[in-house]
């Protein structure tokens, strides 16, 4: 079995680019779709019909009043043009007593900036309200609210999410990539006869399938924990203190690719035959699972069922709570056990396809 595991190990070292350029992709797809954590701010075109310059500029000295939202005052026919040629997905109108919202596309931080609206909104409402009939308590309810809203501001909020989605989504995805293009050493071997040497050497098939799949295996959570360092440490990506959680979502996913892998592999018939399959497969489980965006925006039920049998789906899921709301591992105890049961079912059908193809 170790000398099955070293073998591969040695050719990676030979052969790293493969590897080498999948971790490179991975951090420079989260830094350009997600930049830092730390330092993300989202800017809002605003503009209203109904306040004059004055009483606009004095609720964009209101809404900017927080760290991480930047509210930037234009006009309509300006909106419009921009949204229209997609360089804003949203803008905001103001009015006297309510606002709404010019949508041109989805967007990850529409939520967020809508809470955060809503919340200035009715504490400004709420101040000039009592103003009118209480003066005297108005500077009091005003330093109370304003306290409250800070609290929110600092809370969970959607971009945080957005960036924690950014990811998780990309790393595993990438992984999935990884690990499937580096399982094509084993379609390369059975195509030249190599696996059907290594079956009559007096190493067990039992050692030879497990000295090759632990290696993909090591390899994807290797992968996978570099990119988490990377963005913990340059990029400012926070992933909270629930380390285990993480550890073992990331291990319960990495042996649903793994798994994934070798069902590929007993399904198609040569090396070529795989290198058309993985993108597609890879590809589709990442739109599917939600890699590209939040599984949230999507409504078709069809789509939704079947992003149901995709492990980038739960380990993103599992991901996402254990970063954002240090949840447990009993929290996030099924859709682990979900991961686990696929990898036990792909593995189990991919080794009887392979057995009975040789």
């Amino acid at each position: 079995m170790w000398s099955v595991f070293n073998l591969q190990w040695l050719r990676l070292k030979r052969e790293p680019i493969l590897a080498l350029s999948f971790l490179t992709m991975t951090i420079l797809f989260v830094f350009f779709i997600g930049g830092t954590q730390g330092e993300q701010t989202i800017t809002v075109k605003t503009f209203s019909d109904q306040l004059s310059e004055a009483e606009l500029d004095q609720w964009l000295d209101h809404l900017n009043d927080v760290d991480g939202y930047h509210f930037v005052a234009s006009d309509r026919n300006t909106v419009e043009k921009q949204l229209q040629m997609s360089q804003i997905s949203f803008a905001l109108e103001l009015n006297h007593q309510d606002y709404q919202y010019l949508v041109g596309q989805d967007s990850l931080f529409i939520n967020s900036v809508n809470q955060y609206v809503e919340q200035v909104y009715r504490k400004q409402l709420r101040i000039n309200e009592i103003a009118k009939n209480f003066p005297d308590q108005s500077l009091e309810l005003q330093n109370y609210l304003q306290i409250n809203s800070t609290s929110l501001a600092n809370s969970v909020s959607d971009r945080e999410e957005a960036g924690a989605h950014i990811v998780s989504g990309m790393t595993l995805y990438f992984a999935l990539y990884t690990i499937l293009f580096g399982m094509m050493n084993i379609a390369v071997e059975k195509r030249t006869g190599t696996w059907d040497r290594l079956i009559i050497t007096p190493l067990k098939k039992s050692q030879i399938y497990v000295g090759q799949l632990l290696h993909y295996f090591l390899l994807g959570v290797l992968q996978i924990v570099i990119c988490f360092t990377f963005f913990d440490y340059v990029l400012n990506y926070h992933f909270g203190d629930q380390y285990l959680s993480i550890i073992i979502t990331v291990m319960a996913f990495v042996f649903a690719a793994v798994a994934l892998g070798m069902l590929v592999i007993s399904i198609v018939k040569s090396p070529q035959q795989l290198q058309a399959v993985i993108p597609i497969v890879s590809t589709a489980f990442a739109m599917l699972g939600g890699s590209y965006w939040p599984i949230e925006l999507v409504t078709n039920k069809f789509l939704l069922a079947l992003s149901k049998i995709t492990p980038i789906y739960y380990g993103t899921k599992a991901l996402k709570d254990a970063m954002l709301y240090n949840a447990g591992l009993i929290d996030i105890l099924q859709p682990i056990s979900i991961l686990l049961l696929m990898g036990v079912i792909f593995m189990g059908v991919g080794l009887n396809l392979m057995e009975r193809n040789n």
